[in-house]
């Protein structure tokens, strides 16, 4: 990596409470531990600043020094979730992004971004106004060095772009130490010595600050000489976001409700998969005839969990107190994650999806209400052709699904086939179900030409055939009729798969299933 950028923040707790606060942006505004006069003033604005209220100091001696002083506690989840929204946007303008310890600092990979802007300049003022739309006042530095980004970012109040290593090195040497988050201690230690700048700092013996100041300092000293670190850059994780379209137009709570259970367990699988837990829950409704969309306060368990029905209930709860004037015709439900106990997965890939008991009193009232062969399963049996590998049985009692390894499925396709992609691809990478027709649907032949590319299948509306798996051949029935198949599975342009054969004895093309 060539070009380091560090975006800045500066007070990060303060300009949060000039966002939920506005009207306190003009007056004195610090930021304490606790609200008590014991408290500790951890930020102050300039306002605060110009009255003498400097951090450091208790909440009870501030306001002896301000008259009019504005106090707030910023709890350490709210700085998070900022910190969270910075990322997030940050990760719009580069693919690399690394939290600093201190609050409100990030590092980004800006290496090859021009040929996506105009210049660097370019870049670092659309990321620069994005923020500052959002509410943060921001500085961006693009420069050659982790430590020269950070320092010249917390002493200006502008974005830069160094166009040399040279001149990052001399901008950096003129750095007051009292813009960088250092030990109030040691910083006053090296004001008495006269040491005030990064250049200053830099004269001092290296052993002789480890011994006198501790690791700190030391550590301080090895950034400010060029020590190498590498970017730390966090995975990007898209959000979790589930989406429904409804047939009509929906009021009914209830009905809603039904259906954001199903989309729930399905937003529970891929919180699992990232193993975590669902920390809150964004529900957005999309209203009928162009009435805009309505969204939530995101609804929040006491603790982030993957119990599926006490997430529902919430959810039930803040429906029942919702007026709905115009229908619902799409859902949209929105996680957030939080890291997840082994405890918690555990429970959850344990935890049955399915009630059989509740399943065997439905079949139960079905057979007393349609009769004893209403309920039926496929089950496997020898035979050569597809129609006779299985015979249709009662149902007698639910068993836990399982998967038959031996029964002879659509994967065939895909290992026989690898050169047509399109089929292949879709085979492999989609859950598909084959679905027979009692009796195969007789088609019109297509002209030899037109087998492999433009032949219409079932007419124009699912286009023409774009690619074809097999032949596959199928003999059987020689001690009665005997007969030959030349099976296939056919892609049209929208993407239909369906499985198709030619009677070699009839000359004759049939669909025999459709692949879903």
């Amino acid at each position: 990596m060539d070009r380091w950028a560090c975006v800045s923040v500066p007070a990060l707790p303060l300009q949060i409470v000039a966002r939920n606060k506005p009207e306190w942006r003009s007056l004195p505004t610090v930021v304490v531990s606790e609200d008590k006069p014991q408290g500790k003033v951890q930020w102050a604005n300039t306002a605060a600043l110009q009255s003498g209220v400097l951090p450091g100091q208790s909440y009870a001696l501030a306001l002896s020094l301000c008259n009019g002083l504005r106090a707030c506690v910023v709890p350490e989840d709210e700085v998070a979730r900022a910190t969270e929204e910075l990322k997030a946007v940050l990760w719009c303008y580069s693919p690399a992004v690394e939290v600093g310890e201190e609050a409100g600092v990030f590092w980004l990979d800006a290496s090859g971004l021009e040929l996506l802007y105009t210049s660097l300049v370019s870049w670092s003022d659309a990321l620069r106004e994005r923020l500052m739309k959002l509410g943060f006042a921001t500085c961006v530095v693009v420069g050659f060095s982790r430590f020269g980004s950070y320092a010249l970012a917390r002493a200006s109040r502008q974005s830069i772009v160094l166009t040399s290593g040279a001149e990052e090195r001399a901008r950096v040497e003129r750095v007051p130490l009292a813009r960088l988050d250092i030990e109030p201690e040691f910083r006053d230690v090296l004001s008495k010595l006269g040491i005030h700048t990064i250049a200053a700092l830099l004269s001092l013996p290296a052993t002789g600050l480890l011994r006198r100041f501790g690791q700190t300092a030391a550590r301080l000293h090895a950034m400010a000489a060029g020590e190498f670190a590498a970017l730390r850059a966090e995975e990007w994780l898209a959000p979790l976001v589930v989406r429904s379209l409804l047939d009509a137009a929906e009021s009914d709570s209830t009905r809603l409700l039904f259906v954001i259970k199903r989309m729930l367990a399905e937003l529970l699988t891929k919180l699992v998969v990232r193993a975590e837990a669902l920390a809150g829950l964004q529900i957005r409704f999309v209203l009928d005839r162009k009435q805009g969309k309505v969204e939530t306060e995101p609804l929040r368990p006491a603790v982030p969990t993957l119990d599926g029905m006490l997430i529902l209930d919430l959810v039930r709860l803040r429906l029942e107190s919702w007026q709905l004037e115009h229908g619902v015709i799409e859902v949209e439900l929105e996680a957030t994650g939080a890291p997840s106990s082994s405890e918690q997965l555990r429970v959850f890939a344990e935890q049955p999806r399915r009630d059989l008991a509740a399943g065997d009193r439905a079949i139960a009232r079905l057979r007393a209400e349609f009769g004893p062969d209403s309920v039926v399963h496929a089950q496997l049996c020898d035979g050569h052709l597809p129609e006779a590998c299985f015979r249709w049985q009662p149902v007698a009692a639910l068993k836990p699904a399982a998967v038959n390894g031996e029964d002879w499925d659509l994967s065939a396709a895909v290992e026989e086939a690898p050169e047509e992609e399109g089929v292949a691809r879709t085979l492999a990478l989609r859950p598909l179900v084959r679905r027979f027709f009692r009796k195969p649907v007789q088609l019109s032949a297509p002209a030899r030409q037109l087998r492999n590319d433009g032949w219409l299948i079932r007419g124009p509306e699912p286009g023409p055939v774009t690619h074809t798996a097999g032949p596959f051949l199928v003999n059987g029935g020689w001690w009665l009729r005997e007969i030959q198949r030349e099976y296939q599975f056919v892609m049209t342009r929208r993407e239909e798969l369906y499985w198709v054969y030619q009677d070699r004895r009839r000359r004759r093309w049939f669909l025999h299933g459709l692949v879903q």
